[in-house]
Formats: structure tokens, C-alpha cells, sequence
């Protein structure tokens, strides 16, 4: 890829891709709350359905002195009325005895409303104990109802920090990675400029949607390698810097990262 490279439908245009957004807010917020009361089998599945993979990638100038780095990239959780706590509960902690150094959340985190959250976020929270912490950036979900800010506040308070085009440094070992996040292409207000000017060019980049790639390559994030569309993409750079990204399938397709979760 050469960072030019754009999709055959542009995602932000088109009559196509109007009508879908806005059917997909108006059904996210309005209709599914009244589908609970009908028919629920989301957790039910989850629960049999639960997969997580672990791959080990070596990327070509990933900072020398960093000791080996464990990623746990999580996304798509879509809290609210198919989802119960304690089946988020039960899941969080099981991949938690694995271990992570890190914890990514690449957004979406609620279906239609950003007060989804709380009655999960006593599930939520041992992604916390992460030893490199936890990290969450926004999805087009996370835009659909209420105040994004507000989301931001109730995953603090369990310790899980919100990046909007903002980039953190994280000591580890002897070495030290950067680790940026990407607001949603769809409806947030990406700033390329400003994510790459605090920490330079993150090794790993957090981002909601695939076509985020299509621009960091111009600034200095390395492709990734193609995947398939309806799930989670990682990326693989051959120079300095890892990306990630979830895709904008729904938690119930698949996630990818060094430990990757399917259901």
C-alpha cells in the first residue's frame, strides 16, 4: 500500500452509505431496547461461541530494547440490552488470566447509547490490572446517542483511559513503545497532525475502522496486511511501526491482535 489507496465506496459519501448510517443509529437506538423484551439470545451464544486465538508477531524495527510485549485487543462489546453482565463478566476475566502486559478496546463499546456502559463496568473493570493498562478508543457507536465524554468518564472510573487522537508512551522493560489511538472515521473528528505530534508515529495505532490504514500510511504508519472484510484487522508493518485495528464488524464476528478473541 502507498497510503492512496481508497476504497471503491468511500464510507463518509454516498447515498448508499447515508441511508445505511443513519438506518443503523436509528435501529441501534430506538428499535433494539424494544427487542429485548422478545427475544435476547446474544449472551446465551457468547457463551458457546467464545474463541481466543493467540498469534506472536516479530515486527521488522519494533524498538530493540522493548521486551517481548503481550497485547490483548478487544472491540466491538456493543453493551447494552443483548448483552448481560455477568456473561461480560465471566469472559473479562478469563482473558485476563492470560496475562496481557496491555489491553487495547477498539471502540463501539456501546450499541446506541453512551450510558450503555455503565451497568457494565464492574465487568469491565480487571482489564484494568493490565500492568501497561487499559486503553479505549471510540467507535461509531460510541456517536450514536448521548455524550462521548460521558463514556470517557464512566471508563476512567474504573481506570480504563480514553485516547482521542492522542498518543501515550509506555515504558516496558528496558524499552519503550508508543501506543496511539485514531477518533472513528465515520463519525468522529480524526486529527492525524495532532496524534503524531506528541509521541512521533505510534508503533501501535488503535483505530475502529480499516479504512483508517488508507491514511496512516501518509503519516508514517506502516500498511497492514489485507484481511477479510468482516473481520478484525491487525496490521504487520516492515519498518517501524505495528498498527492495529478492529474492524466494524460487531462483537459477535472476530478481533484480532497478539491475543485474539472470536465469537
Amino acid at each position: 500500500m502507498t497510503g492512496k489507496e481508497r476504497r471503491w465506496i468511500n464510507p463518509n459519501k454516498g447515498l448508499v452509505k447515508i441511508v445505511e448510517r443513519n438506518l443503523d443509529m436509528i435501529v441501534s437506538r430506538f428499535l433494539y431496547p424494544h427487542l429485548s423484551r422478545v427475544w435476547t439470545p446474544y449472551s446465551w451464544l457468547l457463551e458457546r461461541r467464545f474463541v481466543l486465538t493467540e498469534t506472536s508477531v516479530s515486527p521488522v524495527g519494533w524498538p530493540r530494547k522493548l521486551d517481548p510485549l503481550r497485547v490483548l485487543l478487544i472491540s466491538d462489546i456493543h453493551t447494552g440490552i443483548f448483552l448481560k453482565p455477568q456473561t461480560l463478566a465471566d469472559l473479562m476475566l478469563s482473558l485476563m488470566e492470560h496475562k496481557p502486559d496491555l489491553v487495547t478496546i477498539a471502540g463501539d463499546i456501546v450499541t446506541g447509547h453512551s450510558s450503555e456502559v455503565r451497568p457494565f463496568l464492574d465487568a469491565l473493570a480487571p482489564l484494568s490490572r493490565a500492568p501497561l493498562g487499559a486503553w479505549y478508543a471510540y467507535g461509531n457507536h460510541d456517536y450514536f446517542g448521548g455524550d462521548p465524554e460521558e463514556l470517557r468518564k464512566d471508563l476512567h472510573s474504573i481506570g480504563i483511559t480514553t485516547l482521542k487522537n492522542e498518543s501515550v508512551a509506555l515504558a516496558h522493560g528496558q524499552g519503550r513503545c508508543v501506543l496511539g489511538a485514531i477518533d472513528d472515521l465515520i463519525l468522529g473528528r480524526p486529527d492525524w497532525p495532532r496524534l503524531v505530534s506528541q509521541d512521533g508515529v505510534p508503533h501501535l495505532l488503535l483505530a475502529h475502522n480499516p479504512d483508517h490504514f488508507y491514511e496512516a500510511e501518509g503519516h508514517g504508519v506502516l500498511s497492514p496486511f489485507p484481511a477479510t472484510p468482516m473481520a478484525a484487522r491487525s496490521a504487520f508493518p516492515t519498518d517501524h511501526h505495528l498498527s492495529a485495528t478492529a474492524g466494524s464488524a460487531s462483537m459477535r464476528d472476530s478481533l484480532h491482535s497478539v491475543l485474539r478473541c472470536s465469537w
